[in-house]
């Protein structure tokens, strides 16, 4: 083996931790955005106060 190809060849493996690094923090990233976006449109279709109850249903004739 040569310097030169132990140089080049660092340099890839450090380019590719460099990647994989950016890689994960971009998913991560984007993860909490939607997660957030998610939680924010769930909230805002949650109508405001107690909604009116509705009787439950049961089979005919049982009540309780």
């Amino acid at each position: 083996m040569s310097i030169a190809f132990d140089v080049v060849f660092g340099v890839f493996v450090a380019a590719i931790v460099a990647l994989a690094f950016v890689a994960i923090r971009w998913g991560v990233r984007r993860d909490r955005v939607g997660r957030a976006l998610q939680s924010q449109r769930s909230e805002a279709a949650e109508p405001p106060g107690d909604a009116p109850a509705t009787p439950a249903s049961t089979p005919k004739g049982h009540t309780s």
